[in-house]
């Protein structure tokens, strides 16, 4: 029986529970705002094992997969883990500026309700 095995449920699957991986925290820390939409990017390479003790190789794979800008729910499906877990991994990233989160481009103003009943009462008398 090969190492690996004696951590795998073939049906459960992996031992380790995704509440672990963020120490039982299941909001993100700080002022750190990441929803599905937001676009992540590394602001470091991505390190190795020895050269970041305090780091899992779950925010390691994060900060691999992020050296081109990715959202948050690209980045979940990648990981096969859930959002909010890695909403909190990535946050932790932030806080340690080794992620940026893109800025938005400016939303659009939405037509007026008047505009739109315009419109449509046009569409209609046609």
């Amino acid at each position: 029986m090969a190492e690996y095995d004696r951590w795998v449920d073939r049906e459960a699957g992996p031992v380790v529970r995704p509440y672990a991986l963020t120490g039982g925290r299941t909001d993100p820390s700080g002022d750190t705002v990441l929803d599905l939409i937001s676009v992540i990017v590394a602001c470091v390479p991505p390190p190795a094992p020895a050269q970041s003790p305090g780091l899992s190789p779950e925010h390691r794979k994060l900060i691999g997969m992020c050296q081109d800008p990715m959202t948050v729910a690209d980045a979940a499906a990648d990981l096969a883990l859930p959002l909010g877990v890695v909403r909190v991994l990535l946050a932790d990233l932030v806080e340690q500026n080794m992620i940026t989160v893109q800025a938005r481009p400016a939303v659009r103003r939405q037509a007026s309700p008047d505009l739109l009943k315009e419109v449509l009462d046009g569409l209609r008398s046609l």
